[in-house]
C-alpha cells in the first residue's frame, strides 16, 4: 500500500483516538482518560451540550481528530442520571461514533471553553448525587444491562413487563413500575 492509499484508507475512530480493547469493548472511558482525550493537542472540541438519549439526560461532547486526510469524530456522553438504573454516571464516559461531516463537526469551541461548560454540569447535578438506592427493577436492569448491553436490557425489561412478570421480580410496591402505569392509565 503506498503513502497516497494509506491516507485516504478508513481508519477507525476508536483507534484515531488510542482507546484500549477494554474501552472499545465497554464503548466507554474513565473520566481520566476522557479528560487526557479531550486536553489532548490532537484533538478539536466541536460540541458540548446537555442532551436526552433513551437512558436519560447527559453531557455530550462532540470531538475529533485527524485520520490520515480525514476528520474522525467521536461523542462521549456522561455527567447525567441513568433513568433505568436510577444512578448517576459521573466517573464515565460512555462514546460513539460521530458523523464526521455533521454540522456539529463543522463548529470548534476552545478547551477552556468545554472545560468551563463541563465543570458547570458537574456543579450543577452535584446537589442531586445522593446515595445509591436503586429499586429491585433498576437492579434487574443493572445485571440484564451488564450481561448483555444496555439497549437488550431495555428490551428484556419491556418483555418482562408485558409477560407480567413485573410483580413477581420487583413487586407492586416499587414506586418506578407504580408511576408507568399511572402514566400509562391517563
Amino acid at each position: 500500500m503506498s503513502l497516497e492509499d494509506d491516507k485516504h484508507r478508513y481508519r477507525n475512530p476508536a483507534d484515531t483516538f488510542g482507546l484500549t480493547g477494554k474501552e472499545r469493548l465497554y464503548s466507554r472511558v474513565s473520566d481520566k482518560s476522557f479528560q487526557a482525550i479531550l486536553t489532548d493537542p490532537a484533538t478539536v472540541i466541536h460540541q458540548v451540550a446537555v442532551d436526552n438519549n433513551l437512558f436519560g439526560e447527559y453531557l455530550f461532547v462532540t470531538l475529533s481528530r485527524m485520520a490520515g486526510e480525514q476528520r474522525s469524530a467521536l461523542t462521549f456522553y456522561g455527567l447525567g442520571y441513568h433513568d433505568e438504573r436510577e444512578q448517576w454516571v459521573t466517573e464515565v464516559w460512555h462514546w460513539y461514533v460521530s458523523q464526521s461531516l455533521s454540522r456539529a463537526t463543522q463548529h470548534q469551541i476552545s478547551l477552556e471553553e468545554a472545560q468551563q461548560q463541563i465543570q458547570a454540569r458537574r456543579e450543577e447535578i452535584a446537589p442531586f448525587m445522593t446515595e445509591y438506592n436503586p429499586s429491585r427493577r433498576a437492579l434487574l436492569f443493572a445485571l440484564l444491562a451488564d450481561l448483555t448491553d444496555e439497549d437488550g436490557a431495555v428490551t428484556e425489561m419491556e418483555d418482562l413487563e408485558r409477560l407480567g412478570y413485573a410483580d413477581l421480580l420487583w413487586g407492586e410496591s416499587d414506586p418506578k413500575v407504580d408511576d408507568e402505569e399511572e402514566d400509562h392509565d391517563q
